[in-house]
């Protein structure tokens, strides 16, 4: 048996180290439910769910420039960072509700603190995230 050390292995629950490779995978899984899978490929669904978890980082009071880096990064990955127009909010945030990280009410995000930095925010806003999801739907910068 390899022993790994400390690391994912000892957080098999989601609540520390583990949660943190979770970046975008909130609004990702959103994304591939609301898309029937077959939309959007794994890891082009996270990419979106990185661009928005960046963009509430955003609101709720980061460094903006965490977005840009982030968008910039994904689109010279040929990434996409922005969901279709006809994408419901309402069914997103239906889906979202599904999710693991999810609980008694209350959304917990991950999101950046800065590029490879991340926290764990508890009770995020559901109007926060519609604003997100509205905002990922628009063409060009949301500054």
């Amino acid at each position: 048996m390899c022993d790994q050390g400390p690391g994912v292995g000892t957080d098999e629950r989601e609540n520390g180290l583990r949660a943190i490779l979770n970046l975008g995978h909130t609004i990702g899984h959103a994304i591939e439910a609301v898309g029937g899978y077959g939309v959007f490929l794994h890891g082009e669904a996270i990419a979106i769910g990185m661009a928005g978890s960046a963009l509430l980082a955003a609101k709720l009071g980061k460094d903006r420039s965490i977005y840009e880096d982030t968008v910039s990064m994904l689109s010279a990955l040929s990434l996409p960072v922005r969901l279709p127009a006809e994408y419901s909010e309402d069914a997103l945030m239906e889906a979202m509700m599904h999710d693991k990280k999810f609980k008694e009410g209350k959304m917990t995000f991950i999101v950046p603190d800065s590029i490879g930095a991340v926290s764990i925010v508890n009770d995020v806003q559901q109007s926060a995230v519609r604003e997100v999801i509205a905002q990922l739907k628009k063409e060009g910068s949301p500054w």
